[in-house]
């Protein structure tokens, strides 16, 4: 484990890891294992993974930042659209959390679906 990291963040890094894995058949043109086909809705591989790129750099922002609970937000990207989904402890974190995610390059726009449950 990376002596910088703590283990949720050790743990984290790795579930973002395997989210990529399957990138790269999308890649490569071929669908992932999880039977979505990037032409199916009409994204190209270079898209989809910009898409996956955008989804990760935001994952890594939230295990980084010590308002947000990584593990409680759901990041999907679609073109650059990014959608937030979870639960979180208060308002500021959930504004912290659209915060980041706008921050991040290339985000055209986020979607909060995001609800407080103190």
């Amino acid at each position: 484990m990376d002596a910088g990291k703590t283990p949720l963040q050790f743990l984290m890094l790795l579930i973002m890891g395997g989210m990529l894995a399957g990138c790269a058949a999308l890649v490569a043109g071929g669908a992932p294992a999880g039977g979505h086909d990037a032409a199916a809705k009409r994204t190209s591989a270079g898209e989809t993974t910009h898409d996956a790129a955008i989804t990760s750099s935001i994952n890594t922002r939230y295990v980084n930042d010590r308002l947000v609970d990584a593990l409680a937000i759901r990041v999907t990207t679609y073109q650059g659209v990014v959608t937030l989904q979870g639960s979180v402890r208060s308002q500021a974190a959930a504004a912290r959390a659209v915060e980041l995610a706008r921050s991040t390059p290339h985000v055209r726009r986020v979607v909060s679906r995001l609800t407080v449950v103190p």
